[in-house]
């Protein structure tokens, strides 16, 4: 089955708004044996969307998944684009526009009059409801394509797939034919001369792509040969790819960190310089991280490293705050402070100034103490401030979760 998407808004095209809709429907939908065979993207202009959304219907896809444009302002026409072109009829929907009064009074809030253009549907679209916003989808059959139209919000459009169209519309058992192996700490170059003689052993069944990011490598795994077994395929990538393998699909680092950190019992604690609370950050990103995370501290400053972690002013005298002593008494000093089973630290230099011959910028130490042993690591990425701060945080959580394994 083949799909286009047609994102639709000013903000995408000028850069101020990032897509991520397309690559989340793309990746959602494989496995439902749908492909996305084109991308689209308009600006808030009433002819260019309907121009645009004619030749995709002409191409007669199985499915058109438009996001953006039904908000309440002037400039969201994409009712109004599908009622043109379609020629059909904007009906306002009484019931609904008193569930919006509705909403906004438990907030306490008069409704906007603009809102109540969020209440004028297409007459022949079936609805499609929205429990994290107040712009309705609607789906539509036309010459045999079925049209989605979605708000932009990511969040109240996967919501809207999920719990809605994949199961009323698709109504297809996925089949897993794509598995993806995430890895952290390792070159795209150095990983490939792990694997290479299991590609090429499998190479007839399976397709195999190197996806590399800052913060790690994924390696795609893709069936071509339905009767090959996806799992232990699988299972042989990962065990090549270890120590360096620690998740699939969608599992993230920190996911994969608190669980080790639930299954051996442990807290654990940040003390955090140049990464500016961002290990903190991801750790709490996960749901249930209140059972291991006990806190951070967000040591900038050289007085706050010896006043709140006990660092001695000789170490940071000697040696400097960017230092593999300092890192270590970082760790060592968050750790007894909260009592935490294990303790992280980070100090370097992010940039864009701050650096020397002796620590050039991108320089970074990430110290982890824990009950059995302590390490610090020494990195230079040098790639720009906010790189360096996502590097030496997947660094940071990654050092950590090895030092799980190894003990």
């Amino acid at each position: 089955m083949n799909a286009a998407v047609l994102t639709i808004g000013d903000e995408l095209l000028q850069g101020f708004t990032i897509d991520t809709n397309s690559s989340w429907l793309g990746t959602t939908l494989l496995p439902y044996n749908i492909r996305i065979r084109k991308k689209l993207t308009v600006g808030d202009n009433l002819n260019d969307i309907i121009s645009e959304t004619q030749n995709i219907l002409d191409d007669k896809y199985d499915y058109l998944f438009v996001t953006g444009g039904l908000g309440p302002t002037h400039d969201d026409i994409t009712k109004e684009a599908f009622r043109q072109l379609l020629n059909d009829e904007l009906i306002f929907d009484e019931n609904y526009y008193n569930q919006l009064i509705h909403h906004f009074e438990k907030r306490g809030i008069k409704i906007p009059k603009s809102n109540r253009s969020q209440a004028m549907l297409l007459k022949t679209a079936d609805v499609l409801p929205n429990k994290n916003g107040t712009a309705l989808g609607m789906h539509l059959l036309f010459k045999g394509t079925h049209i989605f139209i979605m708000p932009g919000v990511p969040g109240e459009m996967r919501e809207m797939v999920k719990n809605h169209i994949l199961p009323n519309y698709i109504n297809k058992t996925p089949t897993e034919n794509i598995i993806t192996i995430k890895t952290a700490g390792i070159m795209e170059s150095h990983l490939a001369e792990k694997v290479t003689v299991l590609m090429e052993k499998y190479s007839k069944s399976f397709r195999f792509a190197f996806l590399p990011h800052f913060s790690g490598v994924s390696f795609r795994i893709n069936r071509v040969d339905k009767n090959e077994n996806l799992l232990k395929i699988k299972d042989e990538f990962f065990q090549a790819m270890k120590p360096y393998a620690y998740g699939i699909n969608n599992d993230t680092l920190e996911e994969v960190l608190g669980l080790k950190l639930i299954n051996n019992n442990f807290t654990i604690a940040t003390a955090e310089s140049c990464t500016g609370g961002l290990i903190g950050k991801r750790l709490t990103d996960t749901a249930g991280s209140s059972e291991y995370f006990l806190g951070s501290v967000t040591a900038y400053s050289n007085k706050l490293k010896t006043s709140l972690l006990d660092i001695p002013n000789d170490i940071i005298n000697t040696h400097g705050a960017v230092s593999e002593e300092t890192a270590l008494e970082m760790a060592k000093g968050v750790r007894d402070k909260t009592e935490a089973d294990i303790g992280i630290s980070t100090t370097g230099i992010s940039g864009p100034g701050g650096g020397t011959k002796t620590k050039p910028v991108g320089l970074v130490y990430i110290g982890v103490v824990t009950p059995e042993n302590s390490m610090v690591k020494k990195y230079n990425f040098s790639y720009g401030r906010n790189i360096h701060r996502e590097m030496t945080t997947t660094a940071a959580l990654n050092i950590t979760r090895l030092a799980i394994e190894q003990n």
